[in-house]
């Protein structure tokens, strides 16, 4: 039952909505019926000094008895009660049973509370049953009091049946309220709930069908809450999948390809020489050409492998403190061998005493593969900056060409492993879509950052930072 999350939504919302309204409705009627018994008491408590009144007219000759009687009975009428007064000392109640016998009214109850009366105490109570009277009723006691004392009591009793009726009216209205609020609030909340689970039974859906190899299309993204992000979020990372295997299947083309051609022509030359199609004079050139594509495939695999290290967390620094003009000399004197087709020249901007921790053969090989790059997408008989300067506690490179450039919405990609900008027009500089990865992961290993600024048919600009 609840292992889905509308019902735990469902049950737990009615459960807290259920359970507030049942406590206010509970408090709200045994407030009201506090108020009904207090206000009955306040009525009583006027009465009672209304009939104080009356006596001590009685007792200074102002009223005769059958006035005081009349008086009695046509208040008792007005307020729906029955009043007596009751002339007695300590002494009296000694004798209970003359007593009882002289008033029709009297229980056995009536005597304690007597007692307490006569010791100026007020008894009130809400609800007790008078054999006398037969019925349920409302009694209040108090002191009939002159100027030598108190003299007796004053006995009002008052039917509970009204007081009770308005008090089972009121829950009646006060709990039919409560229903028809859990009635609503119960369908409110069911809307709720769907509304929340629903986006959530999407996402799982489609997150199903990926898993399963299935295309799916953007959630839609119908709030601005948490849900609403995760729908973004699942979009994004849905996209990012897509990306990555296109580039995957790309890649696996390419890497193929680029797999397939050496191993033809290794094969090819092999066959040649055991078959004796190719002259033992020709000997020397076919092996240099099988050792250059076997380079190829070893530097192919290489480059995998080493993607693979860095990314695992195998591959360990081993840091220093490096001149960094030397180490730029070093690259740009092996770089020459590689421009002389294209009539490039680099310049370098260094200072002779800048250092930087780092570990050599890796920053080598950041710089030779962006070095690289930019002449083999400069044009020719341009120029190629590099630029290595002191900026706060970093040391920070620039390799700066005025080659083919990026567009600019490739250049969020161009970091991607088995991502190549030049699918098609620059198809014939080779490549897997995996030196930059490599360079990228190579700097975050070392604690910097890499970014590029590059215009199409103007040029591109690596800067990259380490610390230092």
């Amino acid at each position: 039952m609840f292992k889905s999350i509308f019902n735990k939504l469902l049950v737990t919302y009615l459960i807290i909505i259920i359970s507030v309204i049942s406590i206010l409705s509970f408090t709200l009627s045994l407030a009201y019926r506090v108020h009904i018994f207090n206000k009955k008491e306040d009525s009583l408590n006027s009465v009672a000094k209304k009939v104080q009144d009356v006596a001590d007219q009685y007792r200074n000759d102002e009223l005769s008895k059958k006035e005081l009687e009349a008086y009695l009975n046509s208040m008792g009428y007005t307020t729906d009660s029955s009043i007596y007064i009751l002339k007695l000392n300590k002494e009296t109640l000694e004798n209970t049973k003359s007593l009882e016998e002289e008033n029709e009214f009297m229980d056995g109850y009536l005597i304690d509370d007597l007692k307490e009366i006569l010791e100026d105490n007020v008894i009130f109570r809400k609800k007790h049953y008078s054999k006398a009277l037969d019925t349920f009723v409302v009694f209040l006691g108090v002191p009939l009091k002159s100027d030598l004392g108190i003299e007796g009591s004053i006995l009002i009793f008052s039917p509970v049946n009204e007081i009770t009726s308005n008090i089972t009216r009121m829950n009646l209205i006060i709990w039919g309220i409560s229903l028809i609020a859990m009635i609503l609030s119960g369908f409110f909340i069911y809307i709720n709930s769907l509304r929340i689970s629903k986006p959530i039974k999407e996402i799982d859906s489609a997150a199903k069908k990926i898993a399963s190899g299935e295309e799916t299309k953007d959630l839609k993204v119908v709030s601005q809450d948490e849900i609403g992000q995760l729908a973004l979020t699942f979009n994004y990372m849905k996209d990012k999948l897509a990306e990555t295997e296109s580039m995957r299947r790309e890649f696996i083309a390419s890497v193929s390809h680029d797999l397939k051609t050496p191993l033809m022509s290794i094969n090819g030359f092999i066959e040649g020489i055991i078959d004796g199609v190719i002259e033992p004079e020709e000997y020397k050139e076919s092996f240099k050409i099988i050792k250059s594509e076997t380079s190829r495939l070893m530097k192919l695999t290489n480059d995998i492998l080493q993607l693979s290290k860095i990314q695992s967390g195998v591959l360990q620094l081993s840091k220093s403190y490096l001149p960094v003009r030397e180490l730029l000399e070093s690259i740009v004197n092996n770089a020459a061998t590689i421009t002389n087709d294209k009539d490039i020249s680099i310049e370098l901007n260094c200072d002779n005493d800048l250092k930087v921790y780092a570990d050599r053969d890796r920053l080598q090989q950041i710089l030779v593969n962006l070095i690289s790059n930019s002449i083999k997408y400069s044009h020719d008989r341009v120029n190629i900056n590099i630029i290595a300067v002191n900026k706060e506690n970093n040391v920070e490179f620039r390799v700066i060409d005025k080659g083919v450039g990026i567009e600019k919405d490739k250049l969020k990609l161009i970091f991607e492993k088995f991502y190549r900008v030049e699918k098609s027009r620059y198809s014939k500089t080779g490549g897997t879509g995996l030196g930059l990865s490599i360079v990228k992961n190579l700097i975050e290993l070392h604690g910097g950052s890499i970014y590029v600024k590059s215009e199409v048919d103007k040029g591109t600009e690596m800067v990259f930072t380490i610390p230092k």
